[in-house]
């Protein structure tokens, strides 16, 4: 699989959505949003970090021999793919710090793990209480409550249990293990109740109602009388007020389960402190963690990764890279596939390896994680190191990273585990100076006045969704009289003193519109004495105005010229363009709907594009580079309300592309003579090419043929 190529893609895709919402008629502007499209004002390059290599911390079976954990361990914990898989051949290899905590777990001491993301820190507390169970025997009360901040994390935990604990036993799992959450139906949780589980998953607020609620409390505290483990995941997430209610939860939990003596607090987290040296580090995470616990952590007992290199790790001489660089970096240069073992020999994987994935702590002298950069800046230090060229330099680190993501080593994993981490923003507003056209300045960081003589006001810009023609969005200070226009940067309207200012030097507002016929002909009525405005809108018509580059607005009589720039004030709501001349009579029309500003990409739609364009690139990848299982996308959302919203969406925007599709596809394939309207359901429904199990409840049901016709009905 080529990230890059992905990635690539993603912001193309994204770039057309933002730009799609404003197609402004002024080159001028036209232009600079090009420039800052091009320069990645929305998009900067991504951030490139390496997974590193973990120190190995031995097999499941190497430490059940050395009798660290019981030998049914060697059972749970293996590399199983469905329920008759025993996963015999394939062991679960356990990093160093994994080790490092199931042995300080059998101390009975409290402790946190910390290391990075993706470095398997569930393991860490999950082996150590299966372990605990299988010695002193399963269905003894509970024996671990473990708390997750959100239900997606207990619900992705709940199915790695399934696969240690359910696959390969037969349908007899020899630890017993439950969620309760609120999500479980009356009967679940009627079931947990009556047979509580060796180990509870919940979230810190359903613990808190279960010690609140008598039958609850009745079960499952009571079966959690001399509670051994109590976990929270993600310790990092309770500061606050929020953390202070997690450390009073922790000290109830402790007298409610008579646990004292027995209880074992286990937190873990990729980021509880990051300044300082490791041993600050790990003296600050303890004394954060004995507030929450209760009771004493450690600094030795605050457990970090341990990192190895996978590459050479020596320094690396420029004459060692420029050849590499020449000959990874052309764009005509083939894809360089390199093995493992060569990769670990390789001195621009060397180099990249120390760029992007380790450093060394001078104190302590042991490996750390290598801030991100971007690969444009690392091209940058390696060109300048070796005397090729920029691009070509990024090229070849591309290269090298791709073949190191390809290369497998002895236990299965990529040489080059690296993660690109994009911020997309939406569209800033684009603001203008009130002068000419040709004149005036335009930029995208709003400040009241510009700096230098003269000074200038800057004006945020509304587009003619029609035309594009610019405005300026402004509130007069007197809406009558002279004063100053001041920016006003929310496009609704709340009373005459706000509007818009037209400025135009190809079509200057006129002295008389009504002669120069650029009022609506609905604004119009024909007396005895000539054509004149109606008189509902005599308030309305645009107000000829002189107005200075630091916004100083002064109404024109109609002989008299303006000194400054020559504007046009529109009052209260926008009504019709000045420009092309398109008209809205209702009266409740949002402003949204004429006018278009550049901040106005929803939410939703955007992340609906961004997955779209995401799963679009992972369908065309070839399944030799990436197999079908992993083609996957993973959102977080902080609340289910937020995911149902993004979800209907999703589904919504895919369905209006179907029926786009199938409309676009029958009207071609009407030809000459066209699509019938009469005919429009019958051929939309061949073209979308739909099995009955698509629209169906029962597809194998009675009324396949009334589905069939009611289907017919909604799409015509």
């Amino acid at each position: 699989m080529d990230a890059f190529k992905v990635h690539s893609g993603l912001i193309k895709d994204y770039r057309r959505f933002t730009e799609g919402f404003v197609d402004a008629a002024d080159p001028k502007i036209r232009d600079f949003l090009k420039d800052q499209s091009a320069a990645g004002r929305q998009w900067p390059d991504p951030w490139l970090s390496l997974n590193p290599s973990f120190a190995p911390g031995g097999s499941v079976d190497e430490l059940v021999r050395e009798r660290i954990l019981h030998p049914d361990a060697a059972r749970v914990f293996r590399v199983k793919k469905h329920m008759a898989d025993a996963g015999a051949d394939t062991p679960i290899v356990f990093h160093k710090h994994q080790r490092d905590a199931i042995e300080t777990a059998a101390t009975r001491r409290n402790y946190v793990l910390t290391t990075g993301t993706g470095s398997g820190k569930s393991l860490a507390y999950i082996v150590p209480i299966v372990d605990r169970v299988l010695r002193e025997g399963s269905g003894r009360g509970t024996k671990a409550i473990i708390v997750y901040p959100m239900n997606a994390l207990a619900n992705s935990q709940l199915e790695e249990l399934k696969k240690f604990l359910h696959f390969g036993f037969d349908g007899k799992p020899p630890v017993t293990f439950r969620r309760y959450t609120g999500q479980e139906s009356h009967d679940e949780r009627e079931e947990i109740l009556a047979s509580p589980p060796d180990i509870l998953l919940t979230n810190y607020v359903m613990l808190d109602l279960v010690m609140t609620r008598p039958d609850e409390r009745r079960s499952l505290i009571a079966a959690a009388k001399g509670l051994q483990f109590l976990v929270l995941d993600e310790l990092h997430t309770y500061r606050g007020r929020q953390g202070a209610d997690v450390g009073m939860l922790v000290r109830r939990v402790r007298e409610a389960c008579d646990a004292a003596d027995t209880l074992q607090c286990i937190g873990t987290s990729a980021t509880m402190s990051s300044g300082g040296t490791l041993a600050e580090q790990r003296a600050e995470v303890a004394r954060v963690a004995t507030q929450i616990f209760g009771s004493g952590v450690a600094p030795d007992s605050v457990i970090t990764e341990t990192l190895v290199r996978a590459g050479r790790g020596d320094e690396v001489s420029a004459d060692q890279l420029r050849p590499l660089i020449e000959e990874r970096g052309q764009v005509e240069s083939p894809k360089v596939q390199l093995s493992a073992d060569e990769l670990a020999v390789d001195p621009l994987a060397s180099w990249i390896e120390q760029t992007f994935g380790l450093d060394v702590e001078p104190e302590s002298g042991a490996l750390v994680r290598q801030k991100p950069t971007t690969v444009a800046a690392a091209a940058e230090r390696l060109s300048a190191l070796t005397g090729t060229e920029p691009t070509v330099a990024a090229n070849a680190i591309r290269a090298t990273l791709l073949a190191g993501a390809n290369a497998k080593n002895s236990i299965g994993r990529s040489f080059f585990a690296f993660r690109l981490h994009q911020f997309l923003s939406k569209g800033g507003n684009v603001y203008a100076s009130p002068e000419s056209p040709a004149a005036r300045t335009i930029e995208t960081n709003f400040q009241v006045l510009m700096p230098g003589d003269p000074q200038r006001r800057l004006y945020p810009l509304a587009f003619c969704r029609e035309c594009g023609q610019e405005y300026l969005v402004a509130r007069r200070s007197d809406p009558k009289g002279a004063g100053v226009a001041h920016a006003r940067h929310q496009i609704r309207t709340s009373d005459r003193s706000d509007g818009y200012l037209y400025i135009s030097d190809d079509q200057p507002w006129p002295v008389d519109p009504i002669d120069e016929g650029r009022l609506p002909g609905s604004w119009l009525t024909v007396t005895a004495s000539g054509t004149t405005v109606t008189k509902a809108r005599t308030q309305d018509v645009p107000e000829r105005v002189d107005i200075t580059p630091d916004g100083v607005l002064t109404p024109l009589s109609s002989d008299e010229q303006a000194q400054n720039t020559l504007a046009a004030w529109i009052p209260g709501t926008f009504r019709f363009c000045l420009a092309c001349g398109v008209s809205y009579e209702a009266t409740r029309l949002s402003e949204y709907t004429k006018l278009a500003t550049l901040d106005r990409e929803g939410r939703s739609s955007a992340m609906t594009v961004l997955a779209t364009s995401l799963l679009t690139s992972l369908k065309e990848i070839p399944e030799a580079d990436l197999p079908k299982r992993a083609r996957k996308l993973l959102t977080f959302v902080d609340n289910r309300q937020d995911a149902s919203l993004q979800a209907g969406h999703l589904n919504d925007f895919v369905q209006v592309a179907q029926l786009r599709g199938a409309l676009h596809s029958a009207v071609a394939a009407a030809g000459d003579e066209g699509l019938d309207l009469l005919d429009v359901g019958d051929r939309l429904f061949e073209a979308l090419q739909l099995t009955p199990a698509d629209y169906l409840a029962d597809p194998h049901g009675l009324a396949t043929r009334a589905g069939r016709s009611a289907l017919k009905k909604v799409l015509e």
